[in-house]
């Protein structure tokens, strides 16, 4: 059985690097002049331009991916990097599924991991590096020694360097540590080590904005809150309301000249903040109605009823693996508590499908157990047959 899953999981990871680098060489230049794409609407290049250049003073990103951007030095190697790293992904979903290939099997073949892999944007590193962090986190929870942790927060440090959504996820670590027991200097090292390698870029970002505290990047997150809580146009960021937001988002920049950037981005947290509470019913509504862009609508709105099907059928599987997995252990509720954490954060803020692809390898993981009813019965089959 051991070389059956060794040789899958090899199918797997060929399958995997073969349909990304497909897609991302042969596939998307179709597409991007069928649909007008920008490979790099964030702009890493620009920021990957004056890293090489020796003069890297943004503030807007972490600097985990563009550093990654401006080491691999051109637009194809990026998406050749990013085809090996999300196949080293699937090898982490293997390993988050006890050594299942079908789980490898569903992050291989799931398209909108293939789709982004052919975009300059964080999401593929972050997803390995979340991946990676929660490999080590189940070990420290299963094992509980002190290096595991330690690990487990240093890579946690490098997923808020990527992207600082994670900042606030220790505490759910502590709730789930309390619930179970696990002796809370474990979660105290899981802290310490993370901050030990964020706060080195928490000082040079000091340093570069004369005194401002800064623990990672602006990630342009007030605005984007704003836009996602904007009631006139229901938090969506394309459609015929956008020109509103537009121009809602110019008003405001034009009252605050000569703001610095991480201020401008305080004062659009303030306007997200009276967008909801000018109406929390309204507000209260759009939560809800986010909740599901994040799983099913890209900000595009481009082929909704493919991404609806290709969506809901691997959330039915994650229902039905969580549902054969009852009771679940602690590693279960930690990888079903990140998968909340990630969605919640963006209903609160702006949502869309593109942010659950850090959570998809999760999904993954969780829903392959839908299949393991099915094997014993073949199992069952085979015995009496003999």
């Amino acid at each position: 059985m051991q070389t059956l899953a060794s040789r899958s999981l090899w199918i797997c990871l060929s399958a995997a690097l073969v349909l990304r680098l497909g897609f991302a060489f042969i596939g998307f230049p179709i597409l991007q002049q069928r649909w007008n794409l920008r490979e790099d609407g964030d702009g890493y290049g620009f920021i990957a331009e004056a890293i090489r250049e020796g003069h890297y003073t943004d503030v807007t990103r972490g600097p985990v991916y563009p550093v990654f951007v401006a080491v691999a030095g051109s637009p194809s190697m990026v998406k050749l990097l990013q085809a090996l790293v999300d196949t080293g992904t699937c090898w982490l979903v293997f390993l988050l599924a006890n050594r299942n290939w079908k789980a490898a099997a569903l992050w291989a073949v799931y398209p909108f991991a293939i789709w982004r892999v052919a975009f300059i944007n964080k999401e593929v590193v972050l997803a390995f590096l979340l991946m990676s962090y929660v490999c080590v986190q189940l070990l420290a929870l299963r094992n509980g020694k002190l290096w595991q942790w330690l690990v487990a927060g240093g890579l946690l440090g490098l997923v808020n360097l990527c992207k600082p959504t994670f900042l606030v996820w220790p505490l759910a670590v502590f709730a789930l540590a309390f619930l179970h027991r696990v002796s809370m200097w474990r979660v105290a090292a899981l802290v310490a080590a993370a901050l030990v390698v964020v706060a080195p870029w928490t000082w040079r970002n000091y340093l570069v904005t004369d005194g401002a505290f800064l623990p990672v990047g602006i990630e342009n997150g007030g605005v984007t809150t704003f836009i996602g809580n904007y009631q006139p146009t229901r938090g969506l960021w394309e459609g015929t309301g956008k020109s509103n937001w537009m121009l809602a988002v110019a008003e405001i920049t034009a009252q605050h000249p000569g703001t610095s950037a991480i201020e401008l981005d305080r004062v659009f947290y303030g306007a997200a903040l009276e967008q909801v509470t000018r109406n929390p019913v309204t507000a209260a509504g759009m939560f809800v109605r986010k909740c599901g862009r994040f799983w099913f609508l890209s900000a595009a709105r481009r082929e909704q009823a493919a991404s609806l099907v290709i969506q809901a059928a691997y959330l039915i599987l994650l229902g039905i693996g969580l549902r054969r997995r009852w009771p679940w252990s602690s590693e279960i509720v930690l990888m079903l508590l990140l998968i909340a954490y990630v969605m919640l954060i963006h209903a609160v803020s702006y949502a869309d499908m593109r942010f659950s692809h850090t959570v998809m390898p999760l999904v993954c993981a969780l829903g392959c157990a839908a299949f393991h009813a099915r094997e014993r019965r073949t199992e069952a089959t085979a015995s009496a047959a003999r």
